[in-house]
């Protein structure tokens, strides 16, 4: 096994370890149950499975299945790494907090030298190699410029909370202002839910990411899971491979 792959997906990978399709990742969600208060009660299901709770709910939570994550850093050279990114994947970086996207690839603002690309995980091995072969390439042209690209899909969970009531479920949980004149649609800020930190996404249609590190994904998802019951949640996950 690489030294590449292994710090890319920690010890992901249930088959072979040298498979960096993503075939063999599993969620750290897989072995989770979801719990939903509906007109008949508790009800609790595997996670994998659509979690059938109130008829009526206006929230639901749900897993991604392991997405690629590359966090890209670059001060002086930053203008190398956007022209890298244009050219490989039609992206540019976002302003301060910002989000860009495409229909597979999403690039995050989060701090003044470092953005978090998000892609479909059996690609991101291949665009990691794309980018750093487009900097390299630069280099002459910007010798005293230093750019970092980390592959660290295996460290975190990426969750989505969605409906009408998805925004009342967050402020029970967070302090920041998550009003859409505050928080309209494409703005990212890293922040704290309950105890945990998080980069926060808004989404179309009242809709929020969540990106959080993969050892407090049981204590978000159980978190959210309580903070809105009162809402008849129903929760998914496409994580459990």
């Amino acid at each position: 096994m690489s030294i590449e792959s292994r710090v890319a997906v920690m010890d992901q990978y249930s088959v072979d370890a040298a498979d960096t399709s993503g075939a063999g990742v599993q969620s750290a969600l897989a072995h989770a149950v979801v719990q939903s208060e509906g007109a008949t009660g508790v009800v609790a299901i595997a996670a994998g499975r659509h979690q059938r709770g109130s008829a009526t709910a206006t929230v639901a939570l749900e897993e991604a299945a392991v997405t690629g994550l590359l966090v890209l850093r670059a001060g002086s050279a930053s203008s190398a790494l956007s022209k890298a990114l244009q050219t490989q994947l039609t992206l540019s970086l976002p302003e301060r907090l910002q989000s860009s996207e495409t229909s597979t690839c999403c690039i995050r603002w989060m701090s003044p030298d470092e953005w978090l690309l998000s892609c479909p995980l059996e690609d991101c091995f291949a665009i990691e190699k794309a980018l750093r072969s487009s900097v390299v390439g630069d280099d002459a042209q910007n010798p005293k410029g230093h750019i970092a690209i980390v592959n660290v899909s295996g460290g975190y969970s990426v969750l989505k909370l969605m409906g009408t009531d998805a925004s009342n479920v967050l402020k029970k949980s967070m302090a920041y202002d998550i009003d859409p004149v505050n928080f309209p649609v494409g703005k990212v800020v890293n922040t704290t839910l309950a105890k945990s930190q998080v980069t926060l996404r808004a989404l179309p249609d009242t809709s929020y990411e969540l990106v959080i590190r993969r050892s407090f994904a049981d204590y978000v998802w159980l978190w959210l899971q309580r903070a809105g019951m009162e809402y008849g949640l129903g929760a998914v996950s496409q994580g459990g491979r």
